[in-house]
């Protein structure tokens, strides 16, 4: 399975315009696109005109059509007069000789995970107003991915599959970056992922690779109705704490 994140800035008034059109334009087309499974749009709790898509696809192929059918761009272009405009300014000079000033729009950030380990062959469900999604990125050092992945496998896997709560789990390698991966897991609640914190389940998870990492943060996102806490589990980063305001299992 692979994960895609597309990163965009919105215009303050266009927020809610953005999202009405995620939610009856782009996911209806995505759920026609072959191989796109899941998708939800975030936005960030301390950063309001701040958006992530994120989408679970069947395999890197799947995207790759995509965005080479163009969809993508189509969806993006349907969305593009919400987005807001970049500090940067283009000068041309007009068929008269005078000079305009031209915005530019600022290119989504696109972020793209090979999913690692899936386990689980059950759809996700979205349930509004309780399920609830953690995402732990975690930088690890030059060399020892391999040692990771056969850490958390073997000595991290087991224990969330049998944490109460916790219903899905993904590791993922970054596509862009050879050090970087990220483990989301979907808990049946907020409460759950937060009682998961509290008994030392984590930090004791965390020890057994904690010699590998050069950096950690985390993610907690909410899938459904009301906002989500930002967890720093490291001094290295702050980190922004997301909502989903809307989203759709094609599974």
């Amino acid at each position: 399975m692979f994960m895609r994140l597309v990163q965009v800035k919105v215009r303050r008034e266009s927020v809610d315009k953005l999202r009405a059109a995620y939610d009856m334009e782009i996911i209806p087309e995505l759920a026609k696109v072959r191989g796109c499974k899941f998708a939800t749009l975030v936005q960030s709790i301390h950063q309001p005109t701040e958006c992530i898509s994120l989408t679970l696809w069947e395999n890197a192929e799947a995207v790759d059509e995509y965005v080479r059918k163009g969809t993508y761009t189509y969806l993006l272009e349907g969305v593009q007069s919400y987005l807001a405009y970049a500090t940067e300014w283009k000068v041309k000079l007009s068929a008269d000789q005078t000079m305009e000033y031209v915005p530019i729009t600022e290119e989504p950030t696109v972020k793209a995970y090979q999913v690692a380990h899936l386990p689980e062959t059950s759809p996700i469900s979205v349930s509004p107003g309780a399920l609830y999604v953690r995402i732990l990125s975690m930088r690890i050092q030059p060399g020892k991915m391999s040692e990771f992945l056969e850490t958390y496998i073997s000595k991290i896997l087991p224990v969330l599959r049998t944490t109460k709560g916790c219903r899905y789990s993904y590791l993922s390698e970054s596509a862009n970056d050879d050090d970087e991966t990220i483990s989301l897991t979907i808990w049946d609640s907020k409460e759950t992922a937060d009682e998961y914190e509290a008994s030392g389940t984590f930090d004791l998870l965390v020890r057994n690779v904690k010699h590998l990492l050069s950096g950690l943060y985390q993610w907690k996102m909410s899938l459904g109705r009301g906002g989500s806490q930002t967890a720093v589990t490291s001094d290295d980063l702050s980190v922004q704490g997301y909502r989903v305001v809307t989203g759709r299992s094609f599974m």
